[in-house]
């Protein structure tokens, strides 16, 4: 899997690897393929908690931050100016470190600085994000070989229909790696969803290949980090349900509130010819895996 080691060069390196993949992609489709829209978009995305039992997480998370092309300099360059300014250094900030209850209760100033100056940043950039939050299940998922777990399909679909609705050309995503194997079987089930599933045929904005990079070097994967932490918060702390009751679940909220209004619920119309309505940020308990066989299911659950 491609990784790199390094730190502000990040963002113009990921810039000339898709490029490149693109020009790639092009030989291979041939001349006379031509990748429509108005420019390049590129999906940060990383999880907080996983959907398996013994995982201390109630509603773990899978989140994608759609930048476009022209607008990861500046990104990169808040990010790095929020660090700098704050912990006067590059290091990676987790969102377990940010985004607890401590930062509130025992007032972690600027620990709560750097979460709110990266939500602040979600504001200011067209940036669209797309989440899906899940449950803990009671009994392990089992996932075949060569197939994509459902949250990862359904986060491919939004960040399709809307690439698709506001005419972006091909979409990359970016993953924060995780270990060698485990991306490989994501990068494999991936390309195999788009290439053998009839709704995976139907995508024309997910470029083929994605990309796996270390969050530590890669500050826009940082954004999905806190963004993924701050979601699980909202929906652990049930405040999808009732109002905030405590400080630290006023804060949460805020911090969402922001983030949910940077996604987009789409209209879309299924293969069957009726309308319904694709939620940008989907709770989901039904996590079996997505094969040819449900390659038909595309409402949101």
């Amino acid at each position: 899997m491609q990784s790199w080691k390094g730190s502000r060069a990040a963002a113009p390196l990921i810039l000339t690897l898709q490029k490149r993949w693109l020009a790639i992609y092009s030989s291979l489709c041939g001349n006379d393929v031509k990748i429509t829209g108005v420019g390049q978009m590129l999906v940060f995305i990383d999880e907080s908690g996983y959907p398996r039992p013994t995982d201390s997480t109630q509603n773990p998370v899978l989140l994608g931050v759609c930048i476009h092309e022209a607008d990861i300099k500046p990104v990169t360059n808040q990010i790095y100016k929020l660090k700098e300014n704050l912990y006067g250094k590059q290091d990676e900030i987790k969102s377990t470190k940010v985004i607890r209850e401590a930062t509130i209760t025992k007032n972690r100033s600027i620990n709560k600085a750097f979460a709110e100056g990266m939500v602040d940043i979600v504001t200011a950039y067209d940036i669209a994000v797309f989440a899906v939050i899940m449950d803990r299940p009671e009994q392990e998922i089992i996932v075949p070989d060569h197939h994509l777990p459902r949250q990862y399909y359904l986060l491919l679909k939004k960040v399709e229909f809307y690439c698709r609705k506001h005419l972006q050309g091909k979409a990359m995503m970016i993953f924060d790696e995780i270990h060698e194997e485990a991306d490989r079987k994501i990068a494999d089930a991936l390309t195999g969803f788009l290439f053998k599933t009839d709704l995976g045929r139907s995508f024309e904005h997910i470029l083929e290949m994605p990309l796996f990079v270390s969050s530590a070097v890669t500050p826009s994967v940082q954004l999905a980090d806190i963004y993924a932490g701050i979601t699980r918060h909202y929906y652990e702390q049930g405040l999808d349900k009732h109002a905030p009751e405590t400080g630290f679940q006023e804060w949460i909220k805020d911090l969402y509130d922001k983030l949910y209004s940077r996604t987009e619920n789409n209209h879309v119309k299924s293969i069957d010819g009726s309308d319904y309505i694709e939620y940008g940020f989907q709770h989901t308990k039904f996590l079996a895996y997505h094969s040819k066989e449900d390659s038909v299911l595309t409402k949101s659950e």
